[in-house]
Parts: structure tokens; C-alpha cells; sequence
């Protein structure tokens, strides 16, 4: 029963970062592209997609260890699970600095400095080829 529940809780929080990092990088690219910047109640709405994505994610990785653990007993699953873990941990430092960086713009009521945005979507991006790649490799 263990496996069931962690791997629909793995899913669906699977979609809800997914969902929340790419509404969000769309959103911003047309705002971009139009040299606007979001109003501040759509700012704010970046914020919560930020945070729910970075539950998600921790929610991924406390059900993957679970699962991984029950069903193969080791991390020993060798170089593309290594891989996998490796995409996974890079989306995981990014979401946490995106967290840390929103939240302290806003404490200081600045905008969130789009550099920083733009890198840790980049490198996000990277982690989530690596951790697919990974997977596929790994579970096949």
C-alpha cells in the first residue's frame, strides 16, 4: 500500500512543479517580450507558484528515497540513477534560491533581480533533461 500512495503523492507532485515552473517562465517570457513588468497581485501569484513548486519538489524526493528504498532496498542502481539524482538535486538547490531570492525581494520591496531568474531556469532546465535522461535510463 506504502508504494501506491508515495507513487500517486510522486505524480501528482510531479504536475504541480512542473505546472508551476512552466506557467510561471511562460508568464514572465510574455511580459519580457512585451517590456512590462507584472503588477503586483501577478507577482505575488509567482510567489505562491514558486513555493507550492518547491513543496512539490520535497515531496518528490521524500517519496522517491521511500520508494526507492521499498523496492530496491539501495541507492546502488547505478550511473543513470546517479545521473537522475544529480539532475534532481540541481532542480531542488534552484527552487530553494528562487524561494530564498522572492522572499527576501520582497522583504526589501525590490523586484526579484532577473538574472537570478533567468540562470536558475536555465539550470533547472538542465536538472530536469538529466534527471528524465536519468530515469529513463534507470527504470527502463
Amino acid at each position: 500500500m506504502i508504494i501506491y500512495i508515495c507513487k500517486f503523492l510522486h505524480l501528482i507532485s510531479l504536475f504541480i512543479a512542473g505546472g508551476g515552473g512552466i506557467g510561471s517562465a511562460v508568464i514572465q517570457s510574455i511580459y519580457k517580450k512585451e517590456g512590462k513588468v507584472p503588477e503586483p497581485h501577478l507577482a505575488k501569484g509567482f510567489k505562491v507558484l514558486a513555493f507550492l513548486s518547491l513543496l512539490a519538489i520535497i515531496t518528490m524526493w521524500v517519496t522517491g528515497i521511500i520508494l526507492l528504498l521499498v523496492i530496491y532496498g539501495s541507492f546502488n542502481l547505478g550511473w543513470a540513477f546517479h545521473m537522475k539524482l544529480f539532475g534532481a538535486s540541481l532542480i531542488l538547490i534552484t527552487a530553494i534560491f528562487i524561494n530564498m531570492h522572492l522572499y527576501v525581494s520582497a522583504r526589501k520591496s525590490l523586484s526579484p533581480n532577473q538574472k537570478y531568474i533567468k540562470n536558475s531556469g536555465s539550470l533547472s532546465r538542465l536538472g530536469l533533461i538529466l534527471a528524465i535522461a536519468g530515469a529513463i535510463g534507470s527504470f527502463v
